[in-house]
C-alpha cells in the first residue's frame, strides 16, 4: 500500500509540475510592454494566462500565434509577438500533452489586442484562449504578470 501511495503522489506531483521550462524576459522589456503601446503599421499581440489558484496552476502552456511559439507560459505569465494587420490564429500547447482550440483574431494596424488564456469553467474546465470579458481585465492581466519568453 506505500508502494501504491508512492507512486500516486509522484505522478501527481509530476502532473501537477508540467515539463516545459517557462524563461522570463528582461525586466526592462517587461516594462516596456506593460506599457501597451500600439507599433505603428503593425500590431502588438499579446497572450496573457490569468493567474490560477489550484486547478491547472501547475501546467505550462506555450503560446503559439500563427504556427510560431511565442512564449511559455504558468499562471500570470504573458507572451508577446508583433505581426502584421490581418488574421491570427492563436492557440496553446498543453505541457504535458495536447493542444487547444484555435482562436481566429482579424487585427488591425496600430492594434493592441490581448487573448486570454485560463481554465473554463470558473477553474474547474478546460485550459483554453478566448478573449477576455473587457478591456480593462486584459490590460490589468499583462500589468500584473510577468513576461515570459520561448524556451530555447
Amino acid at each position: 500500500m506505500k508502494i501504491q501511495s508512492a507512486v500516486i503522489g509522484a505522478l501527481a506531483l509530476i502532473t501537477l509540475s508540467g515539463c516545459a521550462t517557462v524563461t522570463y524576459g528582461d525586466k526592462s522589456t517587461e516594462a516596456t510592454l506593460r506599457e501597451l503601446r500600439p507599433v505603428s503599421g503593425k500590431v502588438s499581440l499579446y497572450v496573457c494566462r490569468e493567474d490560477a489558484a489550484f486547478v491547472g496552476a501547475g501546467n505550462r502552456t506555450t503560446a503559439v500565434v500563427d504556427n510560431k511559439p511565442i512564449g511559455t507560459l504558468k499562471p500570470n505569465n504573458f507572451a508577446h509577438v508583433v505581426v502584421e494587420p490581418g488574421p491570427h490564429e492563436v492557440y496553446i500547447e498543453h505541457n504535458p500533452g495536447g493542444r487547444s482550440g484555435v482562436l481566429k483574431v482579424d487585427t488591425r494596424a496600430d492594434e493592441v489586442p490581448i487573448v486570454w488564456v485560463g481554465m473554463t469553467g470558473r477553474g474547474w474546465g478546460v485550459l483554453t484562449v478566448d478573449h477576455f470579458e473587457s478591456r480593462s481585465e486584459a490590460e490589468s492581466c499583462v500589468r500584473e504578470a510577468q513576461y515570459a519568453i520561448p524556451s530555447e
